[in-house]
């Protein structure tokens, strides 16, 4: 008997193979959003500005149909150290912010923190109503809005553009532009800026802004006005160094050291005659030497030398030297 009841259960289990039978239901999926671990911020003129990631998945790794709800949280700092409930139960739920392609972006009034140290942090609810873990925390000091520099200049110099400006503070970022969205160009700790980085022939435009750190997070003023330029090739080499005049036989000799300039084209040598005023000898030459054979002998001469770039822009002649002809 015992063996006619194994064979009954073969075709039982033959049969629920059959049926296409792989175990127990799983429970349905919780739906949890994984939690947001970018929030971050800063002070911005008159307001916070606060940005993160939206999770696209949830806990279970199972991708979101819809964006979930945003529950944007702040309150001050409580005394004595941070305690999650008693944070929690202090706090006012903010607006969600705008929602770009996953990004979010809160703009909030700053005031009505000023001169507190605010915590901030965000969840996000799923499709069935379940809460992710809070975000990372963000601990920012508000303060008293920064002033937006003011009297924003660029100036066009050999070197690069020198931008400077007035206003308060010990520290600057200052933002470049050609055209583009503005990119940050430099952090400073005095008024002014030499921009090396530029080419001839482009457009730029420059604002800055006043930087604090608070000792809790940043906080920024407003850009200032724009200063715009166009930078252009209008600046000379420099004046040839190094002039040495010798008296040959029925000639005058010139050599000189030659211009380092990347741009650097051609020398144009000066005479002039028994105290007379220097004018142009010959056609511009690219050697760093002449021979001046139209010369009488006994008269006194001055030489002198500039230099021209590929632009155009010549240097002033370099400094004189007198010779008697042979």
């Amino acid at each position: 008997m015992k063996f006619r009841r194994k064979f009954l259960l073969f075709p039982l289990t033959l049969a629920l193979l059959r049926c296409g039978y792989t175990g127990d239901p799983l429970p349905p999926a919780l739906m949890i959003p994984q939690p947001v671990a970018d929030l971050s911020g800063f002070q911005l003129g008159e307001a916070v500005l606060l940005r993160f990631t939206l999770p696209e998945k949830t806990t279970e790794d199972l991708v979101l149909a819809r964006p979930p709800e945003i529950e944007l949280r702040a309150a001050p700092n409580p005394a004595g150290g941070f305690d999650m409930e008693r944070w929690l139960a202090a706090s006012e739920r903010l607006p969600a912010g705008e929602v770009r392609e996953g990004k979010v972006e809160a703009r909030l009034p700053a005031r009505p923190w000023a001169g507190k140290e605010m915590v901030f942090a965000v969840r996000t609810i799923g499709p069935r109503g379940r809460a992710s873990k809070w975000s990372n925390l963000l601990v920012l000091r508000i303060v008293p809005p920064l002033r937006a520099p003011a009297q924003v200049r660029a100036e066009a110099t050999e070197r690069g553009i020198l931008v400077s400006w007035q206003g308060d503070g010990t520290r600057w970022r200052v933002w470049r532009s050609e055209g583009k969205e503005p990119v940050l160009a430099a952090e400073v700790a005095e008024p002014r800026w030499l921009d090396t980085g530029v080419q001839y022939g482009s457009a730029y435009e420059y604002t800055v802004q006043q930087v604090a750190d608070t000792g809790a997070g940043l906080a920024l003023s407003e850009p200032s006005a724009a200063a715009r330029v166009q930078y252009e090739d209008v600046f000379p080499p420099a004046p040839p160094a190094g002039l040495r005049v010798i008296a040959g036989a029925g000639t005058i000799e010139l050599n000189w050291e030659r211009n380092t300039e990347p741009d650097f084209k051609a020398f144009q040598v000066w005479r002039a005659e028994n105290g007379g005023p220097l004018v142009r000898l010959g056609e511009p030459l690219a050697e760093s030497s002449f021979s001046d054979a139209n010369i009488v002998s006994g008269r006194r001469y001055r030489y002198a030398v500039s230099a021209i770039d590929e632009k155009g822009n010549e240097s002033r002649p370099c400094e004189p030297v007198e010779i008697v002809a042979p």
